[in-house]
């Protein structure tokens, strides 16, 4: 699939729930900051997408003051908030990040009371929310949150979307503990993999939630459901980049040791996609995406400055 951003010719939309995160500073003290898987491929779109091309976020806060201070952030990071609602009686989530000597890291969640839980409740709002839209991202995450309503909302809206011409991105993100089971999981993938145009998934994810042995068994199986692109990531293993006529593996270039492997993934998924919004083709796009991914595992927290991102993706 090939295609470019033309001035004018819509926005790009990421779909799903920002946090309020907290990391170890040091010994003694924590670092807060925001994020969130989408919010996190948003933020390195904007890295890297000139500023004329706007990029939306859509999700749901609350109106206290932590609430505030997201949207201002998001507002300050470059990202578009007028499709933002407001919750009177919730509040934003939360989670705390430790990594191991690895930069594996494990989390601790407070997001019962999220408002971005809400994010599909309305059809209309939610098809209104992608009008014009270009490129539209979500992840697993998203929908495992958003329960059973949200996702038939969210699979209708993305239908119209798409006949309307949006491109439809979507990572699996498989959070066990965030669904009712594997098997509802596994219809929703099916399902949504029929909309969708680039498919951003992880192996170990496939393994998991799908009892994928090899990289074939996954690409066979996400082909059959629709996908026409999809980059299948592995860690510091071989990237696949399949098309529709071949597909390429992509080495690792050096591994770096990793200090925090938090937002990874979602840096790959972002400046990926930004690439192809370039005009870029997939081997390169996954090149560069490659290159940021491994600047941010050598961080704590799930962003790092734009500048460093557009830097270390070599995009001029």
């Amino acid at each position: 699939m090939a295609f470019k951003y033309i001035q004018g010719s819509g926005k790009i939309i990421c779909i799903g729930e920002c946090m309020v995160e907290f990391f170890k500073n040091n010994a003694e003290t924590w670092k807060r900051g925001f994020a969130g898987d989408t919010l996190n491929v948003a933020w390195a779109m904007r890295a890297i997408l000139p500023k004329s091309i706007p990029i939306e976020y859509i999700t749901r806060v609350g109106s206290d003051y932590i609430s505030d201070e997201m949207i201002e952030f998001m507002k300050q990071s470059g990202l578009g908030t007028s499709h933002i609602f407001r919750e009177l009686d919730r509040t934003v989530g939360l989670y705390c990040i430790s990594a191991d000597e690895n930069g594996e890291r494990t989390f601790s969640y407070w997001r019962d009371n999220s408002a971005a839980r809400k994010i599909g409740g309305n059809l209309a709002i939610l098809k209104s929310q992608l009008n014009n839209g270009l490129l539209v991202y979500l992840s697993g995450i998203t929908a495992a949150i958003i329960g059973n309503t949200g996702r038939e909302n969210i699979l209708m809206a993305l239908k119209e979307a798409k006949k309307m011409g949006a491109i439809i991105a979507y990572d699996p993100n498989y959070r066990p503990s965030l669904w009712k089971d594997k098997n509802q999981m596994q219809i929703f993938t099916e399902k949504i993999c029929a909309l969708v145009d680039i498919m951003l998934p992880t192996f170990n994810d496939e393994m998991e939630g799908f009892g994928d042995e090899t990289y074939l068994s996954a690409i066979n199986r996400i082909r059959s459901w629709g996908p026409s692109e999809i980059i299948l990531k592995n860690g510091v293993e071989p990237t696949a980049i399949i098309t529709p006529d071949k597909i390429d593996y992509l080495e690792i270039n050096k591994p770096k040791r990793a200090l925090d492997t938090t937002g990874a993934g979602d840096s790959f998924n972002g400046t990926y996609l930004a690439c192809r919004l370039l005009g870029k083709i997939p081997l390169e796009s996954a090149r560069a995406a490659q290159a940021a991914s491994a600047f941010v595992v050598q961080n704590k927290g799930a962003l790092i400055s734009q500048e460093k991102i557009k830097q270390f993706s070599s995009i001029e």
